[in-house]
């Protein structure tokens, strides 16, 4: 039976906690990557994000980097209406 949910495990030297995470991050387990890292408290992961992110300097998008899709309205349809009880 696989968890659904987080799960800790404490190691006593940092090496075993290292090979752990090298290891096991990643691999697969019934069709499902496991995702392993070293714990942190909410505000140190939400600074350590905002500090890597605040690094990254936003790429300006020219026109020839832009998405080119054709502009169209999408219609429902016909049944679209009866389906919804909106006839």
């Amino acid at each position: 039976v696989l968890a659904k949910g987080p799960g800790f495990v404490a190691f006593s030297p940092r090496e075993e906690a290292s090979q752990a995470l090298n290891e096991l991050n990643g691999k697969m387990i019934s069709g499902k990557p496991l995702y392993v890292a070293f714990a942190q408290r909410k505000e140190e992961r939400k600074a350590m994000l905002q500090a890597q992110f605040s690094q990254m300097r936003p790429v300006p998008m020219t026109p020839s980097m832009a998405p080119r899709l054709p502009m169209y309205r999408r219609m429902a349809p016909p049944w679209a209406a009866l389906f919804y009880g909106q006839a």
